[in-house]
């Protein structure tokens, strides 16, 4: 019987199987990825080192697909509308895979893919004239309002299920609100635009 023509595994196929199962589960184990890509755990470290280079993976994978889905580079030339558009697209993303977030906030950024979309938002602020402390700022409090919106898309729209008697002003707001559209959406353009508005006070 001749060899296949192709390898079983490779990284790419490791990386999105393990992001299948951490959408499944909320995690993923070694033996757990082998079962799922029916080959033996020692397979794997043939083409990773482990768990944290497959966490990494992960990322890879999504801010590929990102990359190549968003809209990060082509939201007209002022600035406040492509950092707006950034949160936007890469909510979008990572949305869709909001279990892995507390994975890959747990390991630093070292994938390619992922370091783009951060140069691209670091280098809009770079252009403006912020200074460095400004722009390592403004990239986290963008980065942290996206991560946790991020989260907030796989949440039920009634997040806080309140008494009437107990949390009287929470229950009646829910009760009462007829918002224009999901939670999770109209809350992120309010903050987005909010976090925004004060970067552009920092501009000198």
């Amino acid at each position: 019987m001749g060899r296949p023509r192709q390898a079983i595994l490779s990284p790419e196929k490791i990386y999105r199987a393990a992001l299948d199962l951490v959408d499944e589960f909320g995690d993923f184990t070694l033996p757990g990825l082998a079962k799922r890509l029916s080959v033996s755990p020692s397979s794997i470290y043939h083409h990773v080192q482990g768990r944290p280079e497959i966490i990494n993976g992960i990322r890879s994978v999504i801010g590929a697909d990102a990359l190549a889905s968003g809209d990060f580079f082509t939201a007209g030339a002022d600035w406040r509308d492509r950092a707006a558009a950034w949160a936007r697209s890469y909510r979008r993303a990572l949305g869709q895979h909001a279990k892995c977030i507390p994975l890959l906030v747990g390991e630093a950024v070292t994938d390619h893919a992922t370091l783009e979309i951060y140069e691209h938002l670091a280098a809009l602020f770079v252009e403006q004239g912020f200074s460095a402390n400004d722009v390592v700022v403004a990239v986290t409090v963008l980065d942290n309002f996206m991560l946790g919106s991020a989260l907030d898309v796989a949440a039920p729209e009634s997040a806080w299920l309140a008494d009437a008697e107990a949390q009287p002003a929470l229950h009646a707001a829910f009760a009462d609100a007829s918002l224009a559209g999901p939670r999770s959406d109209l809350s992120f353009e309010v903050g987005v635009a909010a976090i925004i508005a004060h970067l552009g006070t920092l501009v000198a």
